[in-house]
């Protein structure tokens, strides 16, 4: 039954042949891996041969060819080729962070399986800390699942729901139409600590049986504990003042909780070069492919750069110069939705107004620079009750970047308050703070 993987395995490795690697390092790394896969095969002589060959191949891969990735795209789209392998090589190639985890062996081999009305799910492997998890998976059907998506992913420990500040996933460019492979990362709404290394993943598909999928996995390492920064550092930029709370380094991402003083005139959306640097002025900006922060109150906000938990500078600073920022009164768009008028926007005349119904709002404003934000955060109606939106949408023309948002329903209100969670008006400062 393992045929068709034994077989694209092969046809990789023709391809790999092609690449020049040096050859004491692949000894070893396939050494290594062999080693990784006979010892667990001798703890557990009950595992099918399949995990023997998956481990082995996985550990050649982790322990030799992370540079190869990062460096070569032919060799990175030769590895991705590999069954459960596609989606990690993309995020060595644009995380720090990630590309560190893999340099240091925190990412756990799983291969956990279940198989539920034909689909098959499996989790290659996990990425594990205390502000939250990256799953490695593949889904596998019979059939065509190009179009399949899902109604409700959950991470439970010890028969609870980890609470979830956001999840994602993508619906990634399939090599093979009845197989995803893909990545869900949680971002966990709070700090969590974990007594156990055992977790069931609930993941339900849209389909027409609601196809229902729970999942043990245990993981063999314990989680890492993020490092913390407690600062209570107070700092200005052109007015505004802001208190660096605490800085936490975890190994997916790194955590800054910053207040926002109530006398501010402006509100701060978000920081354009947030970021930490060590003594030699090497950069760990911003996450480019995940949340960049969340925030409950106007006055309080956490954000998220990549990580470099595994490096040990002599120094390190955090660093800003450049923030999004409008007036607090200008903050937001409110229009009228009877009348089809905008009643209020900010006063720079930077945004227009394209189209308004009763579930879309679009705007469009001048192309001047890269701007990789959505406008429009959230909604609420005359009199402060918030309005529900499903989802927003960016994209641009040779002369607009344009914006929208969609709500829920229709909405027949005389008054909407849009709320800006990204704008191109800027504020600037220089700040640095030594954190060690």
């Amino acid at each position: 039954m393992f045929e068709n993987e034994e077989k694209q395995l092969r046809e990789v490795r023709s391809k790999l042949e092609e690449f020049p690697i040096p050859n004491e390092q692949l000894n070893d790394a396939i050494q290594s891996g062999f080693l990784i896969a006979n010892s667990e095969w001798r703890a557990k002589r009950q595992k099918r041969r399949k995990s023997l060959w998956t481990v082995a191949i996985a550990a050649v891969f982790l322990l030799a060819f992370i540079t190869s990735i990062r460096v070569s795209p032919a060799f990175a789209n030769a590895i991705a080729s590999i069954p459960g392998m596609g989606k990690l090589v993309e995020y060595i190639q644009y995380d720090k962070g990630l590309q560190a985890i893999m340099d240091n062996d925190y990412y756990q081999t799983v291969h956990a399986s279940q198989m539920k009305d034909g689909l098959t799910l499996t989790i290659n492997g996990v990425i594990l800390d205390e502000s939250g998890i990256v799953i490695s998976y593949t889904l596998e059907a019979p059939y065509s699942i190009e179009v399949l998506d899902y109604k409700k992913i959950e991470l439970y420990h010890n028969g609870k729901v980890v609470p979830p500040g956001t999840v994602s996933y993508n619906n990634p460019n399939q090599r093979h139409e009845n197989r995803k492979e893909d990545i869900i990362e949680v971002l966990f709404l709070a700090k969590q600590s974990f007594d156990t290394q055992d977790f069931v993943l609930e993941l339900q598909l849209d389909n027409e049986k609601e196809t229902a999928f729970s999942l043990p996995f245990t993981l063999p390492k314990e989680v890492k504990k993020g490092k913390v920064f407690a600062l209570d550092k107070v700092v200005e930029v052109e007015g505004q003042k802001m208190t660096i709370q605490e800085i936490t380094i975890y190994p997916l991402r790194v955590e800054v909780k910053v207040f926002f003083d109530e006398p501010n005139s402006m509100k701060i959306l978000n920081f354009m070069d947030m970021r930490i640097e060590d003594e030699k002025g090497e950069v760990w900006s911003s996450i480019q492919n995940g949340t960049t922060g969340l925030g409950f109150s106007d006055n309080e906000q956490t954000f998220y750069l990549q990580s470099n938990y595994f490096e040990q500078p002599n120094k390190l600073y955090f660093k800003f110069n450049k923030m999004q920022a409008l007036p607090k009164d200008e903050s937001y768009l409110l229009v009228d939705l009877q009348k089809q008028e905008v009643i209020m926007q900010p006063s720079d005349g930077k945004i227009e107004v394209t189209k308004m119904t009763q579930n879309t709002i679009e705007a469009r404003f001048p192309l001047a620079e890269e701007f990789g934000y959505f406008l429009f955060f959230t909604a609420e109606n005359g009199v402060g009750q918030k309005v529900e939106s499903n989802s927003s949408s960016s994209w641009r023309d040779e002369e607009y970047q344009y914006s929208s948002i969609n709500f829920t329903k229709n909405y027949n209100e005389s008054l909407l308050k849009v709320y800006f969670q990204a704008y191109p008006n800027y504020i600037n400062g220089e700040i640095s703070v030594e954190l060690k």
